[in-house]
């Protein structure tokens, strides 16, 4: 049986240093996962494998070294997530390994200093959380970007300099910006872009324009995937598709508003099911 939870944060306010981001909503829940909204502790009741795909939308902080989460475990793991940008996106994701049952895991702010989440955005954070059964074969992978990027009018795709975790039949492509499954079934596809903001905002509010695509063209094959990111925002848009052995999984991005560029970014991919 897939254990899976997804918690989001739809408020603003603060988090002081080292204290737990408090997720108050739960979006998904199955399986032996369970979530205290009032402590933000997530607690991992059975032995296993699992993957952590976060993140968090910050306005400020008096820091001096940027912004840091940290994913932290009653079992020793600390998995950060960093940016050195104050007003943007921190993104995370690892890999948890349970062996001895119950654990109970939190994202802490690790900044030294309070940290004021986005008062811009209708979400300031989420979280998911997937277990990982090794008998069924499912599996997972990861990439990341931060290089600054100015895409032009013509989709083009985005390029990630990091591999995260990798799992079963998930390897990546030769250009190193998709990921490549390795047997047909069906996947959870995940892609999260913080927009860069304009020295002077447009009062038209310029936005970019992303897809997810599958070998190159939109997913399901028409524009259903194509999702806005408006100036001095971020997004996140999840799918879920049949995939193909071999079939390559990216996004591709575009904007008519020439000064718009972006930075954060992440893909990831979940096997859901042979």
């Amino acid at each position: 049986m897939n254990e899976i939870l997804q918690i989001e944060r739809t408020i603003s306010g603060s988090v002081v240093d080292n204290a737990n981001v408090i997720f108050d909503q739960t979006v998904y829940s199955t399986g032996n996962i369970s979530y205290n909204p009032t402590t933000g502790v997530i607690t991992l009741n059975e032995p296993g494998q699992y993957i952590f795909d976060w993140w968090v939308a910050t306005q400020s902080s008096l820091s001096q070294t940027g912004i840091v989460f940290s994913l932290s475990s009653s079992q020793g793991d600390l998995l950060e997530g960093n940016s050195p940008i104050k007003p943007g996106e921190v993104y995370g994701l690892g890999v948890i390994d349970v062996i001895s049952a119950p654990v109970t895991v939190s994202l802490i702010n690790s900044t030294d200093q309070t940290i004021y989440y986005s008062s811009a955005t209708p979400l300031t954070a989420s979280l998911l959380v997937h277990n990982i059964v090794e008998e069924t074969g499912l599996a997972f992978g990861s990439l990341r970007g931060s290089s600054i990027e100015t895409p032009g009018t013509t989709l083009e795709l985005v390029p990630f300099n990091v591999v995260g975790p990798l799992s079963g039949n998930i390897t990546v492509s030769v250009s190193g910006n998709e990921l490549v499954v390795g047997e047909d079934g069906i996947y959870q596809i995940t892609i999260s872009i913080n927009a860069e903001a304009t020295t002077d905002p447009d009062p038209d509010q310029p936005y970019l324009n992303a897809i997810l695509t599958v070998n190159g063209t939109p997913l399901f094959g028409d524009t259903t995937t194509f999702f806005k990111i408006s100036n001095r925002d971020s997004s996140t848009f999840v799918a879920q598709a049949a995939l193909t052995a071999g079939d390559e999984v990216g996004a591709s991005i575009s904007t008519d508003f020439p000064i718009l560029g972006y930075s954060n970014r992440s893909l990831t991919i979940v096997q859901l099911s042979n």
